[in-house]
């Protein structure tokens, strides 16, 4: 099933890219897609055959004969040169045979293809709408706000907003994930609140993106993870749940490694909008737009947010690999049974065959979503023409 969609999807994407851009641009693109995957791919199956260890060992257990090691060895074609397994792989794939893991009673590695892709797409799909909810609102407000500076605010009104929040966080996430969080975040608040002329909210912003890039990944899973399914329950890690299951059953399943996921991309997107939303401000349109009275909002959404998202767009294509580091972390820490641990487990076992798979599907996913991102520029903003001359 998974194989079909993938195929469809690719026939679609084919003909869009012809009809939009052109027999040129598309023989271009998908040449250079094809040499791309043949380099990543022999690339994977080389250094997976630097790692010390032999797979058959790994699979058989330290308790095997060596006669049923050898056997192994023959069986998956172990004992060739790299570039005739690598031949021997490509032709399988090519045919749809993707081989099964040996070390799982010789379970067909499509199965679990079919299995987890769905779950590690959906996270990926989360992840991503949470942190473009997160970083667009505050991206646009940000940049707004840059250059201007506030009034400190009334300490009347701060020690109350404070307080509430940590009675507010030691019910929800337990006193020592409130300190942590109150040392991070309240307390450099305070500090710059107490300075001769507070920050402005672009300055607020910018500190609190920072502070989240500099946190890794595992560390904001391991806090969520204490606090809401330790501390109050919240989240269940009893795995993920499809969509057969129920809607509530599937979104309780996956809300929370799709937030850490979302959060560690977040500021990064922030930054980018914020930036760019800065430098088209400064562009002669937006005067002349503002000297015919037009309002700030009809200057943002029909003339400034539009080219601004160009670099945005960049970056959550080129994010896909990010993603994949961050779904073995969150997979690990989750226990959630997603293509991300699924890669781990077989780099660990050195299941060659079922690491270069995987590695194909991600690039293959990579190439695509960068083309199709590549083709959305023109909508968003006609002066990008494609290389084709479109």
């Amino acid at each position: 099933m998974v194989l079909i969609i993938i195929l469809l999807l690719l026939v679609g994407l084919v003909v869009w890219v012809i009809r939009t851009a052109g027999w040129k641009f598309a023989a271009q693109r998908f040449g250079g897609a094809i040499i791309v995957l043949v380099l990543v791919t022999f690339g994977t199956s080389v250094l997976l055959r630097q790692v010390p260890g032999e797979p058959c060992e790994i699979a058989l257990g330290t308790a095997a004969s060596e006669e049923a090691v050898a056997q192994c060895v023959e069986e998956q074609g172990l004992d060739d040169s790299v570039l005739v397994q690598y031949i021997g792989w490509s032709q399988d794939t090519l045919s749809g045979d993707f081989g099964y893991a040996f070390y799982k009673n010789q379970e067909p590695l499509i199965d679990t293809i079919e299995q987890r892709m769905p779950r590690t797409a959906w996270l990926f799909l989360y992840s991503q709408l949470i942190a473009l909810v997160i970083a667009v609102p505050l991206g646009i407000w940000a940049a707004y706000q840059a250059g201007k500076r506030s009034r400190n605010i009334p300490s009347w009104l701060i020690y109350p907003i404070v307080g509430t929040l940590f009675i507010l966080g030691q019910f929800v996430a337990g006193w020592r994930v409130t300190a942590l969080v109150g040392v991070a975040f309240v307390v450099p608040i305070l500090i710059f609140n107490f300075m001769r002329a507070g920050p402005s909210g672009d300055t607020t912003v910018n500190f609190l993106a920072f502070v989240l890039l500099s946190i890794p990944v595992f560390v904001i899973g391991e806090t969520l993870r204490y606090a809401f399914s330790v501390e109050r329950n919240w989240y269940q890690l009893t795995g993920y749940e499809p969509w057969s299951s129920g809607v509530a059953e599937h979104f309780k399943s996956i809300w929370l490694p799709a937030l850490v996921l979302g959060l560690a991309a977040a500021p990064v997107y922030l930054r980018l909008l914020r930036a760019d939303i800065l430098q088209n401000l400064q562009q002669d349109f937006v005067s002349v737009a503002k000297a015919k009275g037009m309002s700030n909002t009809h200057i943002l959404i029909r003339h400034v947010l539009r080219p601004s998202t160009l670099t945005l767009m960049t970056v959550l294509g080129l994010n896909i690999a990010q993603l994949v580091n961050g779904a073995v972390v969150v997979e690990f820490i989750f226990d959630f049974d997603g293509m991300g641990s699924y890669l781990l487990e077989a780099v660990y076992r050195q299941e060659f065959f079922a690491v270069q798979t995987i590695v194909a599907l991600v690039a293959t996913l990579f190439i695509l979503i960068n083309l199709v991102i590549d083709l959305l520029y023109t909508t968003v903003d006609p002066r990008v023409k494609a290389s084709a001359g479109t």
